[in-house]
């Protein structure tokens, strides 16, 4: 028996299937939810602190109005479960809350937000190319000096290896084909601002490029309609299981996939216990 075909999916949920078909299936199929983790809401406190920022206007975009707007950005997420789940010390939660304003600070060394033009923030997209349906959201879309389209995106992690660039590469050029199918304009450039280092990765999207890209995008949805019509998803075992929360149910480390809907919580737990079912059971 199959699986339901997502009626839509994100440029970065077609690299995790291309990634590991089984943390796929876990994570966009069946939304088990994983632990939150300080890097991951790290970088929403720091997207929400620069969305704060780029709604001012233009000359209100200073560093001490961007420190103001991380301290709000701070109050907005304070109840949401990614920071309330995390299980960090005083001392942890500290250095997350200074690790955040490094970021910040680093951001004024990229770019003068002071001249950006921003159209959309944390813009919303849908757009079906060819066979594929795609969705996601774009930091910022922006409007360059000569009026052409440019889409941003805020990067907190490391700069990532020259094999790493080349996929998130190919993410943004899905992007910016989705502009431009939904805007009649293809964007001039796409940028990806890591602010750790801090650094700029750019690239300027051409037809060819975006065709390229759209066309193994089609090959991955066709591959992932037939995963779903067969209920086929293996794993592909390598570096980023380390990371990974689905890492107990995997075949490839003597875990049962059956049994991850113990992810869900109380009520729905499997005998025997596993791992992540103590917290569960106590509550």
């Amino acid at each position: 028996m199959g699986v339901g075909i997502p009626t839509g999916l994100s440029p970065s949920s077609f690299s995790a299937f291309k990634d590991c078909p089984l943390a796929f299936k876990f994570s966009y199929l069946d939304r088990l939810p994983q632990p939150p983790s300080a890097a991951a809401s790290k970088g929403t406190l720091v997207h929400r602190a620069l969305e704060h920022l780029m709604l001012r206007a233009g000359p209100d975009r200073t560093l001490p109005n961007a420190l103001a707007d991380l301290d709000r950005a701070r109050a907005d997420l304070a109840e949401d479960p990614d920071f309330t789940g995390l299980d960090l010390t005083l001392d942890e939660w500290e250095e997350f809350h200074a690790q955040a304003e490094v970021l910040v600070r680093k951001y004024f060394e990229l770019e003068d937000p002071t001249a950006i033009v921003p159209i959309g923030l944390e813009l919303r997209l849908a757009a079906t190319i060819g066979t594929v349906q795609l969705r996601g959201i774009i930091d910022r879309l922006e409007l360059d000096a000569d009026g052409e389209l440019v889409v941003t995106d805020y990067k907190t992690g490391a700069v990532p290896g020259e094999r790493y660039e080349i996929k998130r590469l190919a993410g943004v050029h899905m992007y910016a084909a989705m502009v431009q199918h939904v805007l009649g304009r293809r964007p001039v450039r796409v940028q990806l601002l890591y602010l750790s280092k801090p650094e700029a990765i750019i690239t300027t999207p051409s037809e060819a490029s975006v065709t390229g890209v759209m066309r193994k995008t089609d090959a991955l949805w066709s591959a992932i309609v037939r995963a779903c019509t067969n209920d086929d998803f293996r794993p592909h075992p390598g570096v980023l299981c380390n990371y990974c929360a689905y890492k107990p149910y995997c075949p490839e480390y003597g875990g049962d996939p059956l049994q991850a809907v113990e992810l869900r919580g109380p009520g729905l737990m499997i005998e025997p216990a596993l791992p992540l079912a103590a917290s569960s059971t106590s509550a």
